[in-house]
């Protein structure tokens, strides 16, 4: 039987006879490169001496004596700072009843103001008030500007690629419910 090639496991016999060995035809084909490797691999070894010691001796020179005392003295400034800001704010310490009572009157003011918002009209004689000095207060360009923009991609996604959102509500799934009023699996709305 005349084969045309040969079985590559007997041709790996032949160069590798036992594991980690070589044959004496591997040695011969790899005779002529064997001192252009060597050159080749002293030269990489010496590149990477010389730039680990270049790093060692360029760190061992420098002096970070005057580090120390730049960081002192920031942090002995960020201290005083501290300290001042510290004062100036115990000047204005309220009692937590003061404290409640602030709070209540803001939540109160606010509550009002979202409820005229929603009515559309005012709701008392303050809100009318208001309402006649000012056309929109910081309560309800806040209020509307949450309605009408919800956060900076709604923004960009607007201003770059007009159509990708859904123009009712501005969502990139087109249809989808308001996730700021969920409510429960048995309502309609």
């Amino acid at each position: 039987m005349n084969r045309k090639y040969v079985d590559s496991r007997q041709a790996a016999k032949t160069w590798r006879p036992k594991s980690g060995s070589m044959s004496p035809g591997l040695k011969r084909a790899r005779a002529p490169f064997l001192v252009r490797n060597i050159i080749t691999g002293i030269i990489l070894g010496t590149f990477a001496v010389g730039v680990y010691t270049y790093s060692i001796r360029a760190v061992r020179q420098d002096d970070f004596g005057d580090i120390d005392d730049e960081a002192k003295a920031q942090r002995e400034a960020e201290r005083l700072a501290q300290l001042e800001k510290m004062r100036r704010e115990s000047a204005t310490v309220l009692t937590v009843g003061e404290e409640k009572d602030v709070m209540e009157r803001a939540a109160r003011a606010v509550a009002k103001e979202i409820n005229s918002a929603r009515l559309g009209a005012p709701v008392d004689e303050i809100s009318s008030l208001r309402a006649s000095q000012s056309q929109s207060s910081p309560v309800l360009t806040e209020i509307n500007t949450q309605r009408s923009t919800r956060g900076v991609l709604v923004g960009l996604l607007d201003k770059l690629l007009p159509g990708v959102l859904d123009p009712s509500r501005k969502t990139l799934v087109w249809g989808a419910p308001d996730v700021d009023n969920v409510g429960t699996a048995s309502s309609k709305n």
